[in-house]
């Protein structure tokens, strides 16, 4: 269970990164290797914004499970 402790503060640092980078590569881009970088930059903000999502929800689940099942 220590690995779930701090994955969710680390999706949340990576989204956070590549978000920064997005954001600063859209105002910047001048050719077409920008606009590849610029494209992996958005698979990486969306990917790890939803892993970061999940996370959070199978989190919330689990306790909610937990709680429940002492009802």
């Amino acid at each position: 269970m220590d690995f779930y402790n701090d994955l969710s503060r680390q999706l949340l640092k990576t989204s956070s990164s590549a978000n920064k980078l997005y954001k600063k590569t859209s105002n910047e881009m001048d050719s077409i290797e920008d606009s590849n970088l610029f494209f992996d930059l958005a698979v990486k903000a969306t990917t790890t914004q939803m892993a970061y999502l999940e996370h959070n929800r199978a989190n919330h689940l689990m306790i909610k499970n937990v709680f429940e099942s002492f009802q």
